[in-house]
């Protein structure tokens, strides 16, 4: 466990900017979950007040669209910090599905009373209006290149912003992802790799 609470602390401080003169009191906020791969966090129609680290491993955030296709929002790796806001913030399902797809090892807390916590520390608080900003220009920043592009283009940014993960997401996450099929992924894949010789 303590290894864990250490990388999230080293995340909170580094990437937040956040400082905790009670980290005994912040860190008995949280519990260990172990996912196996393929395993779901939540599942859309779930109420849901946590959010979690990720301490190791790897999970999708995925809808199911009118024709009960799984289309794939984003892939999530070591280091970030995830929850259904919306869920936890008005009290309502969760819209979507959070699945390992390897095994996890995610640092979990309730959210409404992580914030009661914070209400009175600034320097907690800070934490929480940082993490839920970072949340919202993420993915605001990951739709508008999704919605306003070409295949090529979606695909060509994918390889820059995801580099460091496609060996690790299965080709047919990818094309979901990038709102083709895997067919049309592979075509793109081989003109990018003749491209390049």
């Amino acid at each position: 466990m303590k290894q864990h609470l250490d990388k999230l602390r080293a995340t909170l401080e580094q990437r937040f900017n956040a400082s905790f003169s009670d980290w005994d009191r912040v860190n008995g906020f949280f519990h260990l979950l172990e996912l196996a791969d393929g395993d779901h966090w939540v599942r859309a129609g779930d109420l849901c007040e946590e959010f979690f680290y990720i301490s190791e491993g790897l999970v999708r955030i995925y809808y199911i669209d009118q024709d009960g296709h799984e289309v794939n929002e984003g892939f999530y790796e070591e280091g970030k910090l995830l929850g259904p806001i919306s869920s936890f913030v008005n009290g309502t399902p969760c819209l979507y599905y959070i699945q390992a797809i390897e095994p996890c090892t995610l640092v979990v807390a309730n959210y409404p009373k992580f914030q009661e916590y914070a209400y009175d520390k600034p320097e907690v608080l800070r934490f929480v209006i940082t993490f839920m900003q970072s949340l919202f220009l993420s993915n605001a920043k990951r739709d508008a290149k999704r919605l306003t592009s070409s295949g090529e283009q979606r695909y060509r940014w994918f390889c820059r912003e995801y580099a460091y993960l496609q060996d690790r997401i299965p080709q047919y996450h990818i094309a979901s992802f990038l709102g083709m099929t895997p067919v049309s992924l592979s075509r793109l894949r081989k003109s990018a790799s003749k491209a390049e010789q």
